[in-house]
């Protein structure tokens, strides 16, 4: 029993990260860069305890065939990041009409977002404050 015990330990303290994972570790660390999107945030209350918000990205300036994107924040959440094009297949911004991710989180006084853009091997950061 003790050895099962231990296996089973193992293997989940040994797990690598998920893809997912990695993304949004890295984009903690990343700073802002050029953004060659339009990107919108709205962000209204829930009840006074948590708001909602909604990132649009739409009119790429640039080629944007097969798109990944994330956004992340420092506040406090359950839920996970929103994002499209990790866990699930990649989208083209000149077909569709933008991508909309959206997410909760805990009312607090400031609220600092970040979005990743990633299209043809090359990374977009864009930071945003509430």
């Amino acid at each position: 029993m003790k050895k099962i015990l231990l296996v089973i330990i193992l293997l989940v303290g040994c797990s690598k990260p998920t893809l997912y994972d990695t993304y949004v570790n890295d984009l903690k660390k990343a700073n802002e860069s050029v953004f060659p999107f339009d990107v919108n945030f709205y962000i209204d209350e829930v009840n006074e305890e948590r708001l909602i918000y909604q990132v649009i990205i739409d009119n790429p300036q640039i080629e944007a065939s097969e798109v990944l994107a994330l956004v992340i924040h420092d506040g406090k959440t359950e839920d996970i990041f929103p994002s499209v094009g990790i866990v699930d297949d990649k989208v083209n911004l000149k077909e569709e009409k933008g991508i909309i991710l959206i997410g909760y989180v805990q009312k607090e006084e400031e609220i600092k977002f970040k979005v990743l853009v990633e299209t043809n091997n090359n990374q977009y950061i864009y930071e945003y404050k509430y």
